[in-house]
Formats: C-alpha cells, sequence, structure tokens
C-alpha cells in the first residue's frame, strides 16, 4: 500500500514538473510575441524614415503675381494656377535629400491696358496675327481693353530637402530651389472694340496668340511643411512656398517689331510692334501623398 501510494506521487510530482516547464515555455513565447509586436508597433514611422526615395501623387493650387515693368499695361487682379501631378524625394542621408516630380498646372493671368496708349491687332477667326504675317485686307482689327491669358505648363521644380528627425508620427522639413514652368498651351479670351462688329464692344474667346509667352518660366524660392506618416510607409505631406521669377513670361521682353509680336501702336500713321517685360512670382500650397 505504501508502495502504491509512493508511486501515485511520484507520478504526480513528474506531471506537476511538466506543466510547471510547458507554463514556462508559454510564457516565455508569449513574452518574446507581444515584445515583437511593440518593437513594430511603437515605431512603425522609422520604417518610413529610413527609405531612400518616397514618390506619388501632387495636388497644388496657388496665386500668380504679374509685375509688368512699363506704364502701359498693368496687372489686372490676382492670376492663379490648379496643378496635379506627382512628386518623388531622394534621401541623401537622414535628414538631407533632393526632391522634385512633374504636375500640369491650369493657370490664369490677366491684364488691361492703361494711359493714352493704344494697342491693336488684327486676327481672323480665331488666329492672332503676327508681325511677320504682314497686312491682309482679310483681317479683323481689335482695340484691346484687357486679356485673360489661360495657359498649361508643365513644371518640375528642382529642389534641395532639408527634414528633421520623426518625431512621433511627424517630421518638419524645408526646401530651397528652383521651379522651372515649360508652356505648353496657351489661350487667350480679350475684349475691346472690333471692326468685325463695326467698332462695338466685343469680346473675343479662345483666340490662338502664338509665340506670345515665353516657352520657360523659371523661379527661385523656398517652402517649409510637415510629413504625417499615419500607415506603414505612407505619409502626407503638406507644404506653402513662395517662388520669385526671374525670367520674363513674354517673348521679346521689351524689344520693338519683332516677327512674333502680335500687339502695335500706331505711329506717324506706321505700325510699331510691341513686347512687354514682366516677370510672375508664385505663392503655391501642395500636398504629396507619398508611398
Amino acid at each position: 500500500m505504501m508502495r502504491f501510494t509512493q508511486g501515485i506521487i511520484s507520478i504526480f510530482a513528474t506531471n506537476m514538473n511538466i506543466m510547471k516547464l510547458q507554463l514556462f515555455s508559454l510564457t516565455t513565447l508569449l513574452a518574446l510575441s507581444l515584445n515583437s509586436a511593440l518593437a513594430q508597433t511603437t515605431n512603425p514611422s522609422e520604417t518610413a524614415a529610413n527609405k531612400k526615395v518616397h514618390a506619388g501623387l501632387s495636388l497644388s493650387s496657388g496665386v500668380l503675381f504679374t509685375n509688368f515693368e512699363t506704364n502701359t499695361l498693368q496687372r489686372s487682379g490676382l492670376g492663379g494656377f490648379f496643378g496635379l501631378g506627382f512628386g518623388f524625394n531622394y534621401a541623401f542621408t537622414k535628414n538631407i535629400g533632393f526632391s522634385s516630380g512633374l504636375e500640369f498646372h491650369f493657370e490664369r493671368f490677366a491684364f488691361e491696358t492703361r494711359g493714352t496708349t493704344v494697342f491693336q491687332y488684327d486676327y481672323f477667326d480665331r488666329e492672332i496675327k503676327q508681325n511677320r504675317d504682314g497686312i491682309d485686307a482679310e483681317n479683323f482689327t481689335m482695340t484691346l481693353d484687357n486679356r485673360k491669358q489661360n495657359t498649361v505648363a508643365a513644371n518640375i521644380p528642382i529642389m534641395l530637402l532639408f527634414r528633421t528627425n520623426m518625431i512621433g508620427y511627424f517630421r518638419y522639413f524645408g526646401k530651397f530651389g528652383l521651379r522651372n514652368s515649360i508652356l505648353l498651351r496657351q489661350r487667350v479670351n480679350d475684349a475691346g472694340v472690333s471692326t468685325e462688329n463695326l467698332g462695338q464692344q466685343v469680346k473675343l474667346e479662345g483666340m490662338r496668340a502664338a509665340n506670345d509667352l515665353f516657352f520657360l518660366r523659371t523661379s527661385a524660392g523656398i517652402a517649409a511643411g510637415t510629413e504625417w506618416n499615419f500607415a506603414a510607409t505612407t505619409s502626407l505631406s503638406i507644404e506653402a512656398g513662395f517662388y520669385y521669377g526671374f525670367t520674363p513670361i513674354f517673348n521679346g521682353n521689351g524689344k520693338e517689331n519683332r516677327n512674333g509680336s502680335t500687339l502695335y501702336e500706331v505711329k506717324n500713321g506706321e505700325r510699331v510692334y510691341r513686347s512687354f517685360k514682366a516677370n510672375q512670382s508664385v505663392f503655391e500650397i501642395k500636398a504629396i501623398l507619398l508611398f
């Protein structure tokens, strides 16, 4: 009887040791799993911060400030634009990088004549004639009062990027560099007096003024913003910037009697074709969804 009792006690002790070992193993496994999960969830932004390349879709909007260097034309209100495309950042180090992209901007700005100078142009249908086209009796003459320029441009920024380390799910950055706009399309809406309508006030919309605007506009500036890492390696970047334009927006840049000029004034019975000095600065707000 004593041997039987001792055997049961021995078997029970053995089972207790096995259960303790299993419980210890299970506790250790759970602890390791929990530690691994916490390591992954408490610092998700570090994965995004360590990526070399971020790229994604961009939306932008802003204000255009057109500055004329003449007393015969003046800006009519502020211009504006809406843009969409893609942007990307390339990291040289964790805090320094390069930022660029490609956006298509749909722009509008306006100007009006002022003073006693009368500007005219010849046109037929929707085509505004240039100096090189000569005088044709079939053309009509428009005396210009004001003009709205509608353009489509490809915008390519070239910027140096400086940013902080991740602070929680956010980091902050600054940029400086060049903003380059390549003209793709232009149309004008004009208001004035036309010989087509027997000297009556008229609006001509969707007119083609080829060779009127310079094909490239470049501006230099700075921008600042924040990047929010909200899911794994996906971030939302929002920035605001100002860029000062230092290239001309009109062909000719103030020269007279260019072959490509369209506006002229009549002096002593002869046409003097004019071009104008002007530049354009930009205030821009941009959002980029980076992957």
